[in-house]
């Protein structure tokens, strides 16, 4: 009979990253990660903490805040998961193609 001494649980925790952090979980450069962010076509889901806005400086000049962007781990998994490449089965196309000369030249 074997007897269990103890049960470990475990929870994969799903964290905020922010740019720099999502840059080396992810292998992306940070400017890389903030062009995604407005991404036409697919976007990268994303926190922004504060809205954008513009501030004058004591000298004048303009300064753009944008606040803090986190993204969720899994979130980015998601969205990433729409970029992987599957390999092409080239006989799914080049199948039908042959069975349809074949035919052809079977008349």
């Amino acid at each position: 009979m074997r007897v269990i001494e103890a049960v470990e649980l475990r929870q994969e925790l799903d964290p905020w990253l922010d740019l720099e952090a999502l840059s080396k979980y992810s292998g992306l450069s940070v400017r890389s990660l903030r062009a995604y962010l407005t991404d036409p076509c697919r976007p990268l889901p994303h926190y922004r903490m504060r809205e954008p806005h513009v501030t004058v400086t004591k000298t004048g000049k303009r300064q753009t805040i944008t606040g803090k962007i986190l993204v969720r781990r899994s979130d980015f998994d998601r969205w990433m998961s729409h970029f992987k490449q599957q390999p092409l089965d080239l006989g799914a196309l080049v199948d039908p193609i042959v069975d349809e000369v074949v035919a052809e030249f079977c008349r």
